[in-house]
């Protein structure tokens, strides 16, 4: 466990403003990413479903010309039972194959890391190219 308790400093998540923007072809939302750089999978599918952006592998291409790449990460909504959080993961956005290398388990809706379960959102971590 000492590979957890290791400190580093972290951010809170805290989603980007929702807000639309018209665009060439009519109303679609905007390509916003929020400081922590995490944007949730529905939000990626959103940007590609109304033309807002492109997505090839790990590459997002917004309509405006910029890219990012992305990387599978979670977002840690918080304790599934409401305890306290011994490892102070709530609120805050990891990249999965971290977590998993720190012996977390990762299930559809929840990570467990030894007896705490989180509930979480599936997402990216995006850093702008270029």
């Amino acid at each position: 466990m000492a590979a957890v308790d290791t400190p580093r400093a972290y951010k809170a998540s805290v989603p980007p403003p929702t807000v639309t923007s018209p665009t060439v072809q009519g109303a679609a939302s905007a390509v916003r990413i929020g400081e922590d750089a995490f944007v949730s999978e529905a939000a990626v599918d959103g940007w590609v479903r109304t033309g807002a952006a492109v997505r090839v592998g790990g590459v997002l291409a917004a309509r405006d010309g910029r890219r990012f790449l992305l990387r599978d990460a979670i977002r840690v909504l918080g304790r599934r039972n409401g305890d306290t959080d011994p490892y102070g993961f709530t609120g805050r956005v990891e990249a999965i194959r971290d977590l998993i290398r720190r012996g977390a388990s990762i299930s559809p809706d929840a990570l467990r890391l030894g007896p705490a379960v989180y509930d979480i959102e599936y997402g990216f971590i995006a850093a702008r190219e270029g």
